[in-house]
C-alpha cells in the first residue's frame, strides 16, 4: 500500500474526510477541512495556473502536508470547474519526507 492510500484511508476512518478533499482545500484556501483542528497543516506553492476555454480552471502545486507531526511531499493537479467544483486531477507525488517521535516518560 502507498503513502497516498494510507493516509487517505487513515483520514476517512479518523476524521470522515478523504486525502482528495484536504489537498484540494488545502491548496485553493490555504487550510485544510477544519474537522482536522489543529492536526493537519498545509504549505502549497502554486506552480502553474490555465484557464480553460469552458471556464474551469486547472492549477498545479507542490508542497507539503503535516499531519499529526508527520510530514509528507506532495505533488498535485487539481481542476476546478466553471461552477467552482474541484477534483484532484492528478498526484504526481505523495511521500513521508519527516516524522517525529514523542515518548512519555
Amino acid at each position: 500500500m502507498n503513502a497516498f492510500q494510507t493516509v487517505d484511508d487513515y483520514l476517512s476512518t479518523v476524521y470522515d474526510t478523504r486525502l482528495e478533499d484536504v489537498l484540494c482545500d488545502g491548496c485553493l484556501i490555504g487550510r485544510p477541512d477544519i474537522r482536522l483542528g489543529d492536526k493537519a497543516k498545509i504549505l502549497p506553492r502554486l506552480l502553474r495556473a490555465e484557464r480553460e476555454d469552458d471556464g474551469g480552471e486547472y492549477r498545479a502545486y507542490e508542497g507539503v502536508l503535516i499531519l499529526e507531526g508527520v510530514w509528507y511531499r506532495f505533488g498535485c493537479h487539481i481542476f476546478v470547474d466553471a461552477g467552482g467544483l474541484c477534483f484532484l486531477a492528478d498526484i504526481s507525488g505523495f511521500e513521508a519526507v519527516e516524522w517525529k517521535v514523542k515518548l512519555a516518560v
